[in-house]
């Protein structure tokens, strides 16, 4: 007879002699083995992952500096002027995201009595406001706090793209590298350390694009949509999907024939195409119905934030204006940052060794920033041309060539003239960056 401390082993009936084990139920099997490939595709996927971040790595730490440099440089300017410094990060465009964050959309767009509408915060696209109120929900954290939360980790995602579409297209890690880190340290490039949409909207884009440029078309639809969420600009995203699709249409064959809409090589990438605007539209629409007019969105940029499109006239007014006539040298600064981008874009289309998507893109975002009138918002050009990332291939290409100690002392500069100039609007302008 066993002890007590003796471990009793029982023989389960299908290991007895004779006897016959019964098959496992189809539903475990099924969730076994639906857990078992779920867990082996989030592995290969975090390799995935890993392996595609890893050369990325420089391009991340480098754009963590400028926004670094941002900061110092902002809280020098908070210090100096004796005004608050971290609520200002979350002013101007901040606050209405932070306010769709904390209370969402009106349900009613506020009129005048002369039938003008007040400013609202409908005309603010959702993606970014969403993304701070999931943030704030799962932290705890202020708006203001997720906001910059927020912000921060898109801006990785969104350096870690541009790398990821440098390398693409040029097979170069010297210059992948400086490209992304070119677009951190733009002009315009401080609301990156904001709580501005800007940098959630260039990770889209980035890898969008890339996206694009692989033709993978379930995964450009999808990035086209959340861009669509976050910026208007995505009508740029959408443009570069467009023409690549059109470019397979229009494809001959062997024979001489065209590939056509229904051919099956097609079908894909026309019907992401197809739906790739679809969230950007539905949200104009959805402030149309809320504004009891097709055009609510346009009306409201247009009688509420003085934004409508000139062709360009007013910009071209405003540049002659600054160049010809005494005024702030802030503004002259910027009419400068407008004709540089100008030739920037003019220069990469030159470069035949980029596909047509990627100059689509960047010529789309640069005519959305140009052609909208800018009575109170000319000196945010260079926040308006940020996404147009694809203007700064060609001078990657060029830079790469020059010394170590000459492109970092570039960059440095270039961390700190971002935050003075976007410093200077905050705090001696007191104006929206």
């Amino acid at each position: 007879m066993p002890s007590p401390s003796m471990p009793v082993v029982v023989t389960p009936p299908a290991a007895e002699k004779g006897a016959t084990r019964m098959p496992a139920a189809p539903d475990t099997v099924f969730a076994d083995g639906f857990a078992e490939r779920v867990r082996l595709g989030g592995a290969e996927v975090l390799g995935r992952a890993r392996a595609s971040f890893r050369p990325a790595r420089t391009a991340v730490f480098g754009y963590l500096i400028a926004r670094a440099i941002n900061l110092v440089v902002l809280a020098l300017m908070a210090l100096a002027t004796g005004k608050p410094f971290w609520s200002k990060l979350g002013s101007w465009d901040g606050a209405w995201f932070r306010d769709i964050a904390d209370f969402g959309y009106v349900d009613k767009i506020p009129v005048s009595p002369t039938g003008k509408p007040y400013w609202t915060n409908v005309e603010f696209f959702p993606g970014y406001p969403w993304a701070i109120r999931l943030v704030s929900d799962l932290t705890g954290l202020s708006a203001l706090n997720a906001g910059m939360v927020v912000t921060a980790v898109a801006g990785v995602v969104a350096a870690w793209g541009l790398y990821a579409l440098g390398r693409e297209l040029t097979g170069s890690h010297r210059v992948a590298t400086l490209f992304a880190l070119l677009w951190g340290v733009a002009p315009g490039s401080m609301v990156l350390t904001m709580v501005y949409s800007e940098a959630l909207f260039v990770a889209f884009a980035s890898w969008g694009l890339l996206a694009v440029v692989r033709r993978q078309w379930t995964l450009a639809c999808v990035l086209c949509l959340f861009a669509g969420l976050t910026r208007n600009t995505a009508f740029a995203l959408v443009a570069a999907l467009g023409v690549t699709a059109l470019a397979i249409v229009l494809r001959r064959r062997e024979d001489g024939a065209r590939v056509g809409l229904l051919a099956p090589e097609a079908r894909r990438p026309v019907l992401a195409t197809l739906i790739s605007p679809l969230a950007c539209v539905g949200f104009i629409a959805w402030v149309g119905w809320l504004a009891g007019r097709p055009d609510g969105w346009m009306w409201i940029q247009d009688k509420a934030f003085n934004l409508r499109f000139d062709g360009g006239i007013s910009t071209v007014q405003w540049m002659n204006k600054y160049l010809t006539h005494l005024g702030r040298p802030i503004y002259v600064v910027c009419t400068f940052v407008i004709i540089l981008s100008v030739a920037l874009m003019i220069w990469s289309f030159r470069d035949r060794r980029i596909p047509l998507s990627v100059h689509v893109y960047g010529a789309v975002v640069m005519f959305l920033a140009l052609t909208t009138s800018n009575g109170w918002f000319f000196h945010s050009k260079p926040r308006f041309m940020l996404p147009a990332f694809t203007i700064l291939l060609p001078l990657a290409r060029l830079m790469v060539k020059w010394p170590r100690g000459v492109v970092i002392s570039i960059l440095v500069a270039g961390a700190a003239f971002s935050g003075w100039y976007v410093g200077f609007l905050l705090y001696v302008i007191n104006t929206n960056p």
